[in-house]
């Protein structure tokens, strides 16, 4: 069943804490539009540009007034397979959990990862429960069972599919993230 032709895919964006998620690519390129970065976090910057890794995760922009990444989320099979829409390098890839970091990154290589959509008295949302209007969600990762958590280390903001605790201590554990689904397109 191929994304473009599924009638229960839906596009939408996702904020946390009222800030949209997006591509760390999209939130460096807004970095360098800014008129108070400095020469060497401008340098900073532009090489992260050319590295595939630094860019291509998931995290928040710097700003509740920056563009949102767009994602076509398409129910198939297991759960919601997410993709890009986005003019430019990673326009319609897959949104995948790393292996090794278990991070939320784009791939057009790795094959999809599989989520289902938790909402307030419903465990697996469809579209239907979606429809009146923005709503606070989980994402679960189909592969593990668990929510998606944002982890901080060291002002990276990351998305990933374990609870970020490296600790091991009860104390320290984290809660899954709570994103507001707002809807753009059926």
């Amino acid at each position: 069943m191929s994304i473009e032709n599924n009638n229960s895919a839906f596009m939408a964006n996702l904020y946390v804490n009222g800030l949209p998620v997006v591509l760390n690519q999209q939130r460096l390129e807004q970095r360098l539009q800014d008129p108070r970065i400095t020469r060497r976090e401008r340098l900073d910057v532009e090489v992260a540009l050319v590295d595939r890794d630094a860019t291509s995760y998931l995290t928040v922009a710097d700003h509740e007034d920056e563009t949102p990444l767009l994602l076509k989320f398409a129910l198939q099979g297991r759960g919601y397979v997410l993709r890009t829409i986005l003019r430019g390098a990673y326009d319609g890839f897959y949104i995948t959990i790393e292996g090794g970091t278990h991070h939320l990154s784009v791939s057009d290589t790795a094959g999809a990862s599989y989520f289902s959509i938790s909402k307030h008295a419903v465990e697996n949302a469809k579209f239907d429960d979606l429809q009146a209007g923005p709503a606070y969600v989980q994402l679960v990762s189909k592969r593990n069972g668990e929510a998606v958590y944002m982890a901080n280390n060291g002002g990276k903001k990351y998305f990933m599919d374990v609870d970020p605790n490296p600790t091991g201590h009860d104390a320290f554990n984290h809660a899954p993230v709570s994103f507001v689904l707002k809807l753009v397109d059926q």
